[in-house]
């Protein structure tokens, strides 16, 4: 596929629209008030979920990219419910990468609920790898992130990196809402699921404040990162 050929200093995948709204959204704007440039990759257009169509959620996950004033949103297409390590989907998320160029990526946690959230997590990880290598067949110049940062979903594993996103909570559950198809309407005829019951946001604030207090923020977002962090300033470090 065609890539906008933008460089991105942090670039995130998530399986559907609207997972790096709700786990991540708030890292991402953090970023882009710093100055970085951010994209969004959504693996999946949603087409097999309980509620919505493709087409709307396309429609959702534009209003919400605007929301996080993404530098890039592209939507690999993958297939809902079917995204594995293939051949294909490696090449797929390799080509995304070598255009980007990001510093840091972004992606799901190695085990969850939901099968395209691990099927992410293992080809990113593994396109990660192989974007760097120069005889792998896909297009664009060898190009290695630093780091892989993974967030959690719905099984909370040991994380080691939070990001304080207390001062764009409110832009960040803007941006999840957009998703109007997912989440609570009295109006819907759709089927009920897990994001659409009334109480959902109560629960995803709590998650969030929770992750703020280990930190001693009100709101944060939780990461793991596998690779040992070296600090060549421990009393800068701890100052900050």
């Amino acid at each position: 596929m065609a890539f906008n050929n933008t460089h991105v200093d942090v670039l995130a995948f998530g399986a559907h629209p609207d997972d790096l709204e709700l786990a991540c959204g708030g890292t991402l704007l953090r970023m882009k008030a710093l100055g970085y440039k951010v994209g969004m990759v959504d693996m999946t257009r949603g087409e097999r979920g309980t509620r919505g169509t493709a087409e709307i959620r396309a429609s959702e996950a534009a209003c919400a990219a605007k929301v996080i004033s993404a530098d890039v949103r592209e939507n690999l297409d993958l297939g809902d419910m079917m995204v594995k390590d293939t051949p294909e989907g490696r090449r797929a998320v390799v080509e995304c990468i070598r255009c980007h160029t990001p510093t840091i990526v972004i992606t799901h946690w190695l085990q969850d609920r939901h099968p395209d959230h691990e099927g992410t997590s293992v080809l990113v990880k593994n396109a990660m790898f192989l974007s760097g290598a120069r005889n792998f067949e896909a297009e664009g110049e060898p190009h290695v992130p630093l780091r892989l940062m993974y967030f959690p979903s719905h099984w909370m594993p040991e994380t080691n990196v939070y990001v304080d996103i207390t001062d764009f909570w409110e832009k960040k559950m803007q941006a999840a809402q957009c998703y109007k198809s997912q989440f609570f309407n009295p109006s819907s005829t759709d089927p009920d699921t897990l994001l659409s019951r009334q109480g959902f946001f109560d629960d995803l604030e709590g998650r969030f404040r929770n992750f703020g207090l280990q930190i001693g923020v009100k709101y944060a977002e939780a990461f793991w990162v596998r690779e040992k962090l070296r600090i060549d300033d421990p009393v800068g470090f701890f100052k900050r």
